[in-house]
């Protein structure tokens, strides 16, 4: 008694040729490398800024030390020349502590503002949304050709009959029609060119 008209070696071969995932995985991938990198750049910024704020404060001590041994330097000289000399160093000491005393405060938001972001980042898991964009195949594709600057019109039942490519690059629109007589690798190619 046969159920199936076809072997069933070639349904098998058919089944399995329509649960590709092999481009889905290749983005997932691509997305989770992209989210290291960029955990290590903020992670490397976050390390200069500090050592930078680190400098400034010892250039800063080291201001606020020769601006005290200038004060009590003078105490000690009578000549009137001298003193004016002095007074002239202390106040361009004085200004350049707080250059650097802004230039410190400003470091101290910029570090607090990438601890922040460094604490967003580390508390995303790109794989628990990954797994939720998974679970609806066409949601992933979708988003993958918007991100790529294609969206997609769909025609009711008849499922998607235009294509808007977007190169922002070249600054062009191209308005493709989706006809069923094109195979997919067609449309793969042209919008690749276009792009």
């Amino acid at each position: 008694m046969v159920l199936l008209d076809e072997a069933p070696e070639f349904l098998i071969h058919e089944v399995l040729s329509n649960f590709n995932i092999s481009s889905d995985m290749h983005s997932l991938t691509r997305i989770n490398e992209t989210l290291t990198r960029i955990a290590s750049e903020r992670e490397k910024i976050h390390d200069d800024s500090r050592a930078t704020l680190r400098a400034l404060s010892r250039k800063m001590e080291i201001s606020k030390q020769s601006m005290e041994a200038t004060a009590s330097a003078a105490g000690r000289k009578e000549h009137g020349a001298n003193m004016l000399r002095l007074d002239r160093e202390k106040f361009a000491l004085a200004k350049g502590i707080n250059e650097l005393e802004s230039s410190a405060h400003g470091l101290e938001g910029q570090l607090a503002r990438l601890k922040e972001e460094l604490e967003q980042v580390d508390g995303e898991d790109p794989m628990q949304s990954a797994l939720v964009e998974a679970e609806d195949g066409t949601l992933l594709k979708l988003k993958v050709y918007r991100s790529l600057g294609i969206d997609l019109q769909e025609d009711g039942a008849a499922g998607y009959s235009k294509a808007v490519i977007r190169n922002s690059s070249k600054g062009d629109i191209h308005v493709v029609n989706i006809e069923r007589k094109f195979s997919h690798f067609f449309y793969a190619n042209y919008f690749w060119n276009v792009m």
